[in-house]
């Protein structure tokens, strides 16, 4: 679950899971609950094996739900972009042939080089 923590919830009181770490408030990014705020513990679902997880909000706006979902689309699509430029620039490295130009050389075979 993609989520990040909600800087503005002074207000709320600070909360302890099982294991007694501060189960942060934070904010899903998910498709599935877009916007929706919840407390989890920093070993959650990791090999600390605290499931400590509440969710904090019933549901949201379904105009908060659709930019998230908006926005996460955006992403999705820039990420693709990244990748397939990427790719296109794996592709186009290719070993370079210089033969000799403007080398004072002997050498008649080329000379092989790789850009990184």
């Amino acid at each position: 679950m993609s989520s990040s923590t909600i800087g503005s919830t002074q207000w709320m009181p600070e909360v302890r899971c099982w294991c007694g770490e501060v189960a942060p408030v934070k904010m899903s990014w998910s498709t599935a609950n877009p916007g929706k705020r919840y407390r989890a513990c920093p070993h959650y679902g990791g090999n600390g094996n605290c499931w400590y997880f509440e969710w904090i909000d019933n549901d949201v706006s379904e105009r908060v739900s659709r930019v998230i979902r908006g926005l996460l689309k955006r992403l999705d699509k820039k990420e693709m972009e990244i990748q397939e430029l990427q790719t296109l620039i794996e592709k186009e490295n290719v070993a370079l042939v210089c033969v000799g130009i403007g080398m004072e050389t002997s050498e008649q075979s080329p000379k092989l080089f790789q850009l990184k």
